[in-house]
């Protein structure tokens, strides 16, 4: 049987995000198929313990406790391997663009090149850490990459010169957590979070220029339904003008912060709402959106990058730089009841095809495909 390494740093993220979803999420379901053995790997100087839980014993764990700058500047070298510390295997998956360095083959996960397409969007720290990365080295050295939406397997072929067949799509999913949640539920997510009874619009992620929230917040004023507007999410970076422009806002009485929400109460929030609205500008696949849907949610987002291809039919889609446009989309989702009705319907029967099941297949398919 087939040995397959999986790097899972990306379990140890302080605020855990979509890429570490996807890591957890594809990994349990990868290990669950039994096609090959499984070898998971992760560093840190401390809390290396973490990912443990997330995982039952099907696989093998290699845990170290490195320093994390050393190890990484090892791998940028090029010394260790990874295959040196962790013993021989027949290929690596990497669920996210990090340091590394082996010669075995490799698939690694580009979930969006957001850093490189609007470099604004990102504090000069962060594009220090993607240049010392070595991301256009690492893509095109991979068997195979994987990416997360069409979108972004066009995205990888443009801007690294990657054949098509070299890309292979393997999207995220809902959890199975995330379903129309019953009344009292939604009840007691509203008290637990001071929400009242007011209706509301719902935004929940990280709050980051790429999000516009800011322009969320604009189109908001735009509206006429009467109706709150709840942001939900940690803060993220380059993102106190958001809060100054709320501050500022004529609603400003009913604009609500709520901060990093329990992923337990996230799918009462998502029903609760009498829509979702994410205007970002820019998205590698958008989970968000899908975990709404996946709640019988209506839906408002963008109609670019990957954000109209999650969605489909199934919500509405408005230019991120027209808040007014925006506002009617907002105004439509929250009051005619008989487009409620089908964004509701369409938005369920669209969650449903995506599943970290299928996703796992063609992955493991994809693995299998470049072991030596």
């Amino acid at each position: 049987m087939k040995r397959i390494a999986i790097d899972i740093r990306s379990l140890l993220e302080p605020q855990p995000g979509g890429v570490s979803t996807y890591a957890r999420e594809l990994t349990r379901a990868l290990c669950a198929r039994g096609e090959a053995e499984h070898v998971l790997f992760s560093n840190a100087w401390k809390g290396n313990t973490a990912p443990a839980r997330d995982f039952d014993q099907a696989a093998e764990r290699a845990f170290f406790s490195y320093p994390s700058r050393f190890l990484n500047a090892g791998f940028r070298l090029g010394w260790p391997r990874l295959e040196t510390l962790i013993g021989d295997f027949d290929a690596l998956w990497m669920p996210n663009l990090n340091f590394m360095s082996t010669r075995k083959p490799y698939a690694v996960t580009v979930h969006d090149l957001s850093f490189m397409r609007h470099p604004r969007f990102f504090t000069a720290k962060q594009r220090a850490w993607h240049a010392a990365v070595g991301v256009r080295g690492l893509v095109r050295g991979a068997a195979q990459v994987i990416a997360v939406s069409e979108h972004t397997k066009s995205d990888v072929m443009e801007e690294f010169g990657v054949a098509p067949e070299r890309v292979t799509v393997v999207t995220p999913a809902a959890a199975a957590r995330y379903a129309p949640a019953p009344e009292d539920e939604i009840a007691r997510v509203r008290a637990a979070h001071g929400l009242g009874t007011a209706p509301y619009f719902l935004f929940l992620g990280a709050i980051e220029p790429r999000k516009n929230v800011r322009g969320l917040i604009e189109a908001y004023e735009r509206c006429a339904t009467d109706a709150d507007l709840v942001i939900a999410g940690p803060r993220g970076w380059l993102c106190e003008d958001v809060f100054v422009r709320a501050a500022r806002s004529p609603k400003r009485d009913r604009i609500r912060f709520l901060g990093a929400v329990a992923e337990a109460d996230k799918p009462a929030l998502y029903s609760g709402a009498i829509a979702f609205t994410y205007p970002s500008f820019y998205e590698g696949f958008g989970m968000p959106p899908l975990e709404a849907m996946a709640c019988g949610t209506p839906v408002v987002t963008s109609r670019v990058s990957s954000l109209g291809e999650v969605v489909g039919d199934a919500g509405l889609l408005a230019d991120p730089h027209d808040a007014q446009e925006i506002a009617a989309a907002m105004d439509a989702a929250a009051n005619d009841r008989v487009l409620r009705t089908m964004l509701r319907e369409r938005g369920l029967a669209r969650a449903r095809g995506f599943t970290w099941e299928k996703s796992a297949e063609t992955l493991g398919k994809t693995l299998l495909g470049i072991c030596r």
